[in-house]
């Protein structure tokens, strides 16, 4: 019996990627759906999506697979269908063929890479890096069109804002297009603008980020009404070392780091770029009870009983993962840490990350009062 599998690639931008799916035996009359994915060319991660089911439920989460990848503009890999040798450019590649996404109308967003916390020193003395809070909210970019404000989010897709922020853009001139980020604050949701991409009707992308700043503060900021601010900035060292310390004391999500000099592009680059992040992180020790289909569920214990506490994947290895699902197929609970951005309302960890797994701990030291909350209503501003 030949069991199916699926062959997809994405090429657009900075992003040219595989993911395969197979079904593969597992067991007397068993089945699993084994995926890999990654950049094309290199070494591929390895995980399940399904365990020991049916055929029949095999194939039909292969199809589902298939179909969600398609949707999001992946192609299949066939004999009259290859990936390029180089990745079209944004608007020209397998995400402008999506047919499950929204429509783009407006810009990509420019979107930051992470750094560890040993860069930050750096950073803060570098007088050639600005640096602002890292908000917990949903990026917005607007457009000003004809006296009124398009909306859209970091993909260009149009989205819905608030009708009192909408009215705190109206008065900027036609063909202006600012950047910025809604978020919850002191009882009220304010849409807090970082950069400015067109000014009447002029494209400023290409300036340095230090004069669309000057723009937003001279040109923008006069013409804005509440809820809509502009984002406080540290310019130097002692400046950018005191934001640095509130936000970590207020327990803000982090703080990020923009070059003086350096033009606006979509997307994420590869790797570094010239606007990074910073995230405030926490760790914990968590019980792994389950191979959840491609993830593992969490557990920690609170008066003596086990509760949930989300599920984690990212940090895994396809090494990690055969050790992890050897140990949990004999029955066995894994102790591990994980870092993790927060914990929730309902306390499952936010963006966990596998880091290792711990042989000299037991799972009932694995305590809820381990976890970390994160005040996602701070706002450090004048």
């Amino acid at each position: 019996m030949r069991l199916k599998e699926v062959k997809l690639f994405f090429q657009e931008g900075s992003s040219d990627k595989v993911y395969y799916a197979r079904i593969v035996p597992a067991g007397a009359n068993g089945f699993d759906v084994v995926v890999q994915w990654g950049r094309r060319g290199s070494t591929l991660q390895q995980g399940k999506k399904a365990l020991k089911v049916s055929l029949e439920k095999a194939e039909a989460t292969l199809e589902r697979l298939k179909r969600e990848k398609m949707n999001k503009g992946y192609e299949e890999l066939t004999d009259g269908t290859r990936p390029a040798e180089v990745a079209p450019p944004m608007g020209q590649g397998s995400g402008s063929k999506a047919t499950g996404v929204r429509k783009r109308v407006g810009r990509v967003a420019q979107l930051l890479n992470p750094v560890d916390q040993h860069d930050v020193e750096g950073l803060l003395s570098n007088d050639a890096v600005v640096a602002q809070q890292k908000l917990d909210g949903t990026r917005v970019l607007c457009h000003v069109v004809d006296g009124e404000v398009l909306p859209t989010n970091r993909n260009g897709q149009k989205t819905a804002l608030a009708d009192d922020i909408v009215h705190g853009l109206i008065h900027l001139p036609n063909g202006t297009v600012v950047d910025g980020e809604v978020m919850r604050h002191g009882g009220e949701t304010i849409y807090w603008l970082f950069d400015v991409l067109e000014f009447a009707g002029e494209d400023v992308s290409a300036e340095p980020y230090v004069r669309r700043f000057e723009r937003l503060t001279d040109e923008i900021e006069p013409g804005l009404s509440e809820p809509a601010r502009v984002l406080e900035t540290a310019w130097t060292t002692k400046q950018k070392r005191a934001l640095y310390e509130r936000l970590q004391q207020a327990g803000a999500e982090g703080i990020v780091f923009k070059r003086k000099d350096a033009a606006w592009s979509a997307g994420r680059p590869s790797s570094g770029g010239t606007q990074l992040k910073c995230k405030f992180i926490a760790s914990a020790d968590v019980v792994l009870v389950e191979n959840a289909g491609n993830a593992y569920r969490m557990q920690v214990y609170e008066n003596g009983k086990a509760r949930d506490v989300g599920n984690v994947f990212s940090g895994t290895t396809n090494e990690s993962r055969a050790m992890l699902d050897a140990q949990l197929a004999k029955g066995r609970s894994v102790v591990a840490e994980v870092r993790y951005l927060y914990a929730t309302d309902n306390l499952n960890l936010f963006q966990p990350v596998f880091v290792r797994a711990r042989d000299d701990k037991a799972p009932k030291d694995c305590s809820i009062e381990q976890l970390k909350r994160t005040n996602k209503d701070v706002v450090d501003h004048d």
